[in-house]
């Protein structure tokens, strides 16, 4: 039975490298591929590990394990040399990124979670392509059908499947019909999911005996187990309706 992780994670960061004045900063193909065979290459010298990432018109997103000095000295690096290519090849002048990248903590597996769906969905959810079908993440990449570029891949696949538990929950992860976008705690937002997809969830996290296991937890276990059905969109009625915890427990748990 998988149970949850009870420490808060460390070390993983939401990152996110945006266009000068939200320009583009790839003008086609050829300019993504570029951009990715740099980061492999700048990542092969370096401590950093890339979990999830994907590229949009104006700006890049990247789940990474990475200390704050390792992970500057990589987006600093990164960022002038994929600059000074763009420029040499479009013929433009000056910084192609904002000055700094934004970075966000990963502290939680519900966090987790959701980080990485929310990464993988950008281009759906911009309208740009499917999921499924969109080329330049790692979605494929962490399902085994395939890399954007030629040789090996971008991302750690077996580190991000470690929070899915195999590529199957990570597919029915992400293809779930409720939206899960963006971090599940951010400004509030709460995600409504159907009591199916809730079980589902609840199932992966905790294991099928989820409604047996949760209630005879320790009290500090639970409270987080708890905590992050709710991150992930799972109701307080939802959660007591499937394990049979009382309301004002699941309320209070953090």
């Amino acid at each position: 039975m998988r149970r949850l992780r009870s420490e808060l994670l460390s070390g993983y960061v939401h990152v996110t490298q945006r266009g000068l004045g939200r320009r583009l900063i790839f003008e086609d193909d050829r300019d993504k591929k570029r951009y990715l065979a740099t980061l492999r290459d700048k990542l092969e010298n370096s401590e950093v590990a890339v979990l999830a990432w994907t590229l949009m018109p104006n700006h890049v997103h990247l789940l990474v394990r990475a200390q704050p000095p390792e992970l500057s000295g990589l987006m600093q690096r990164l960022g002038t040399s994929y600059a000074q290519y763009f420029n040499g090849r479009h013929g433009h002048v000056g910084k192609v990124f904002q000055n700094r990248f934004s970075s966000e903590p990963v502290e939680t597996e519900g966090h987790m979670l959701a980080a990485i769906r929310y990464i993988h969905r950008n281009a759906e959810v911009a309208r740009i392509a499917d999921m499924e079908g969109y080329p330049w993440s790692s979605y494929r990449e962490i399902l085994g059908e395939g890399s954007a570029l030629e040789g090996e891949g971008i991302c750690d696949a077996s580190k991000a499947l470690e929070f899915f538990g195999s590529r199957e929950e990570f597919a029915r992860f992400h293809a779930m019909e409720n939206e899960l976008d963006g971090f599940a705690r951010v400004d509030g937002y709460r995600p409504r999911l159907s009591d199916s997809d809730a079980r589902a969830i609840a199932s992966r996290l905790c294991g099928e005996g989820f409604a047996d296991s949760l209630p005879s937890m320790p009290k500090e276990e639970r409270d987080r187990a708890l905590g992050t059905l709710k991150a992930l969109g799972l109701s307080i009625r939802q959660i007591e309706r499937l394990t049979g915890i009382g309301r004002g427990s699941i309320a209070r748990a953090r």
